[in-house]
Order: structure tokens, then sequence, then C-alpha cells
């Protein structure tokens, strides 16, 4: 009889850690990719761009991204996700990820340009959401 208690004890276990991982996998799956794309002019390729992406005022990447290259990052969380950017002596910071506005999107691309930065879930349609006057 504790043997077959046992057995079904670790059984019950080996279930519920089943059903947290799917949850948690179900979970994640839901949340986009985040693609940033340094799409300044050539004029700009010895000026390196220093992209910070933070969630909850943490940093959850950090990289230089010279012109025309882009990184991918995971969205971990449905929380609000932001982009601050360094260019020189400019800097500027930005809502690249917003739970509401880019739910049910697989990818949410993000373009870093001379006049601004541009959200499209495409990468046909491009929608500003900063204008480049404060930053550049």
């Amino acid at each position: 009889m504790g043997n077959h208690s046992l057995l079904s004890l670790v059984l019950v276990v080996i279930s519920f850690t089943c059903l947290i991982s799917y949850v948690n996998s179900s979970e994640s799956s839901d949340l986009p990719i985040l693609d940033v794309t340094n799409g300044l002019p050539e004029s700009y390729k010895s000026q390196p761009l220093d992209i910070r992406i933070k969630s909850q005022n943490r940093p959850l990447h950090q990289q230089i991204l010279k012109v025309g290259e882009s990184f991918q990052l995971s969205i971990a969380t449905p929380t609000i996700y932001y982009l601050e950017t360094t260019l020189g002596s400019l800097s500027a910071r930005v809502r690249v990820f917003e739970p509401g506005r880019d739910a049910g999107h697989s990818i949410v691309y993000s373009l870093v340009k001379e006049d601004g930065f541009y959200l499209s879930y495409d990468k046909v349609s491009w929608e500003i959401i900063y204008m480049a006057q404060l930053m550049l």
C-alpha cells in the first residue's frame, strides 16, 4: 500500500509540473517577438546607435547597432517595453511594445530613422510613433 501511495504522489507531481510547463509555454507563445532595426541613412555609419530595451525600468537588452543592422528579442511578459536610444549626445525613449496595442501580432517591428521611430506588424505599413525633432 505504501508503494502505491508513493507512486500516486509521484504521478500527481509529474502531472502538475507538466501542466505548469504547458501553461507557461502557452502564455509566452502568445507574446510577440520585438524586431528593432537601425534604419538611419548611410551618413550615420560612423555613429553607432546604442539600443537599450527596458521593461518596468529593468534593463533587458543592450546592443550597438550599425546602420542597417537589427536584432530580435522575445517579449516575455505582457507589460510595456521601452526602447531607449543614444546617438552621440542625442537620446530618446519610446514605447515599442504595449500589450493593448500590440496584442495578437506575432512580430512587432520597430524602425529607427532620421525623422523618428516607426512601428509595423508586417514591414510594409509603418506608423510613426515618435517624432525625431525631439531626438535628432
